[in-house]
């Protein structure tokens, strides 16, 4: 680093245009200061730092990459927060390659806006970028420009924190978490007195209120006294619902050969709208799990669709979620496939388009490099050199016949741009699901936001990198564009963005979701070498915060999966 420093030298040169600064950062070779134009050059530990006067500089060559965040600065004479736009632009050295320019921007962004030493000020951000220049890490880069400009009021889309007032009233509120529970929960009832507990609220008396309106809406059904469930519209394809005691035996030649695991409402009720000639069994009981098996036809299979009560590393959580995929599997023993579909959260790439997975996509689970499909974390330790250490449980299947299906689909629609068969599907869900409480229509582009947490409750809001001109036929905006990754999951990785980001680097993860360890450790228990998860992203996080996402993205996946299963061979037909 030294030598570079001797040799080059990195030198700022502001300019102003309207309310717009822009601040050229490159790296020249050292010469003679002129004091004309210099305005400072630094010693000590900023040696090598040069700071020119404010002059205007030739801009002709246009950058080879772009990168822009919204944020909130602080100034330092009044202590408010400015909202501010500020677009990085990159050059590079000739011999940068595509993928030395991604990774180099990127890196540089990341390093950038690490949370400990977050620049809050213009000063400081300046002389971050400058000292940045002078790493070797980012030899390949020649010259950075960052514009800053003030935002206006009509372009301020977040507040520090992204805090919004709720304007709604306090029946409204607790009518939304009321269903919510319920959903949550769903095939398993719930008391009042559970509801009022999921739901921080001691007013009984209201929610009675808000179970007898949802009641009269058809929403809700009262299972017997003081005891409720979520109640599921069934569309034009389903022949009935059984409410039974036990499970009904089937014939081999009847049984289902394909199990479909969801975890949330909406991404059963999109999974269902997939399914042919479908008749649903629900066993429920008080105090303990029940189960809702809906099983029909897509393609030559016979499937069985079921979603679970509850998800996550809790104790009951954890015991449900395993119990209940092996009591499935149980019940019937002919399964030969199983789909895991939903949501999940996309991880983002800021400046490599083609490695950057927006809201309504699909993400569908591939091995990585090390040969995982499902990488969970356990636990985050820091060894004696303060370097992260991921402890870690992976899964494949043992059986990759949905996965080569999978890739023969991608390499068709990479060669194609108009094959893209989940399309149709995705249209037809959207008819079959109109009558639903959630809109299951693709939300405004606008709602697809991407926030980086720089400390605290501070938030930078980061633009998507621009699909690049070669590639808009292949990727359009107003429809799930398919992505093949690996999964990951895990408590101590999914709460801290720096954390998820690491993570998803080092195991080249491209989408997170709740976590499905015990779900695995039950299908892989069972014997089933054939499994895939199929994650809508709704999401930048683990699939379980955007609600207005949710009904889409699972439709989404539920269309890839119909798309895949319809191209799956039906073995036990031949037998």
């Amino acid at each position: 680093m030294a030598e570079a420093v001797e040799k080059e030298e990195i030198v700022m040169t502001p300019t102003k245009t309207g309310k717009t600064t822009r601040i050229h950062i490159e790296k020249r070779s050292k010469k003679p200061s002129q004091t004309d134009e210099v305005a400072h050059v630094a010693g000590g530990e900023h040696k090598g730092l040069v700071i020119n006067k404010e002059t205007q500089v030739d801009d002709t060559t246009p950058p080879q990459l772009q990168l822009e965040f919204k944020c909130w600065l602080i100034d330092k004479n009044t202590n408010k927060h400015i909202p501010e736009s500020r677009v990085l632009k990159f050059w590079f050295s000739q011999q940068a390659s595509y993928l030395d320019r991604v990774t180099g921007a990127y890196e540089f962004f990341r390093e950038l806006v690490q949370p400990h030493d977050f620049p809050r000020d213009y000063v400081g951000f300046i002389k971050k970028s400058m000292k940045q220049m002078q790493n070797p890490l980012y030899k390949l880069m020649r010259k950075v420009t960052v514009d800053l400009r003030p935002l206006e009021d009509d372009e301020v889309l977040m507040s520090p924190g992204i805090k919004k007032e709720d304007t709604r009233t306090k029946e409204e509120i607790y009518r939304e978490k009321v269903l919510q529970s319920l959903e949550a929960a769903y095939p398993s009832v719930l008391a009042v007195d559970q509801i009022l507990q999921m739901v921080e609220c001691d007013d009984s008396s209201m929610v009675e209120n808000i179970l007898e309106e949802l009641r009269g809406r058809d929403i809700v059904k009262m299972m017997e006294s003081g005891i409720w469930v979520r109640k599921v519209l069934h569309d034009q394809k389903t022949k009935q619902e059984d409410i039974v005691n036990q499970m009904p035996t089937f014939k081999r030649g009847d049984q289902p050969t394909v199990a479909i695991i969801t975890a949330a409402f909406a991404e059963k009720l999109a999974v269902d709208s997939m399914i042919e000639d479908k008749m649903t069994y629900m066993k429920y009981k008080t105090g303990g799990d029940s189960h809702v098996y809906t099983l029909g036809y897509i393609g030559e299979h016979k499937v069985v669709s079921t979603k679970l009560p509850q998800i996550g590393r809790t104790r009951a959580a954890k015991i449900s979620s395993g119990n209940i995929t092996t009591r499935l599997l149980g019940t019937f023993s002919n399964i030969d496939h199983v789909f895991l579909v939903g949501c999940g959260g996309g991880v983002p790439h800021y400046t490599d388009f083609y490695h950057h997975t927006r809201l309504g996509d699909v993400v569908v689970s591939s091995l990585n490099e090390n040969g995982a499909m499902y990488i969970y974390c356990d636990k985050v330790t820091q060894d004696r050199e303060d370097q992260l250490q991921y402890t870690l449980k992976t899964w494949k299947p043992n059986n990759p016949i949905i996965q080569d299906i999978v890739q023969n689909f991608k390499e068709k629609n990479d060669t194609n741009p108009s094959f893209r068969p989940w399309d149709e599907l995705v249209i037809e869900g959207m008819e079959q699901l109109q009558n639903q409480q959630a809109d299951f229509s693709r939300p405004a582009p606008h709602t697809d936001k991407l926030y980086m947490n720089v400390g605290g409750s501070d938030v930078i809001e980061v633009a998507h990198p621009p699909i690049p001109d070669d590639a808009s036929a292949w990727f359009p905006t107003d429809r799930p564009n398919l992505r093949l990754g690996s999964i990951g999951s895990g408590k101590p990785v999914i709460g801290k963005d720096q954390l998820r980001l690491d993570f998803a680097y080092r195991h080249n993860i491209i989408a997170y979701d709740t976590e499905f360890d015990q779900v695995l450790d039950s299908i892989c228990g069972n014997v089933i070498e054939s499994f895939i998860f199929i994650r809508g992203i709704s999401d930048y996080y683990d699939g379980s915060k955007n609600k207005e996402w949710t009904p889409y993205a699972s439709l989404a996946a539920a269309a890839v999966m119909k798309t895949f299963i319809s191209n799956l061979p039906n073995t036990q037909l031949k037998d």
